[in-house]
């Protein structure tokens, strides 16, 4: 039987949306050279920062196309039934699938309920394996509540890629286990 657990979910901070952009832009084409599908729930429209930060960059024209395929429109959260297809139609078409959500903490956990619902759904089934949620969320919104942020994430990314939380935060592991 399948086990939720074993779905990756990755946090990360970021302070403007160029910044958001620059932090993930190299993981996102490491995957994308991988064919591995990258799934967006936006709340805001992220096309043109990464159309101006993809113009800057010394990357072939085909990792710069791979990237552009990848949705930055921003877009409403939608039905569950809507997502279901999204994520049954990719998974089925590919070994695994990366799922960028960005937006207010509210939009971010809804869009976390309908996946996990989804997941719920399909739980006697293999493919949570094949699921990368990665949750970004802006700084100045989260002040109070990044532990309770990284307490309900395993990794986190950054500009060299998605680590171990306590890689990044020398000191969380210490404090989380007083």
């Amino acid at each position: 039987m399948g086990d939720i657990s074993s779905v990756e979910r990755v946090c990360g901070f970021y302070v403007s949306s160029m910044h958001l952009i620059t932090m993930i832009l190299p993981y996102i084409k490491n995957q994308t050279n991988k064919d591995v599908k990258i799934e967006t729930i936006l709340e805001y429209n992220l096309k043109e920062n990464v159309s101006n930060v993809l113009s800057n960059l010394v990357i072939s024209e085909n990792e710069k196309e791979n990237i552009l395929k990848v949705n930055w429109n921003s877009n409403k959260i939608q039905k569950y039934t809507n997502i279901e297809k999204k994520l049954k139609n990719n998974l089925q078409n590919n070994n695994k699938i990366n799922i960028l959500i960005t937006g207010s903490r509210k939009y971010i956990e809804e869009a976390n309920r309908i996946i996990n619902k989804f997941l719920n759904k399909n739980a006697n089934k293999t493919i949570q394996k094949n699921i990368t949620i990665i949750d970004c969320y802006e700084v100045t919104e989260f002040d109070d509540n990044i532990r309770e942020i990284l307490d309900s994430h395993e990794l986190i990314i950054n500009t060299s890629g998605i680590h171990k939380i306590e890689d990044i935060f020398e000191d969380y592991g210490k404090k989380k286990a007083n």
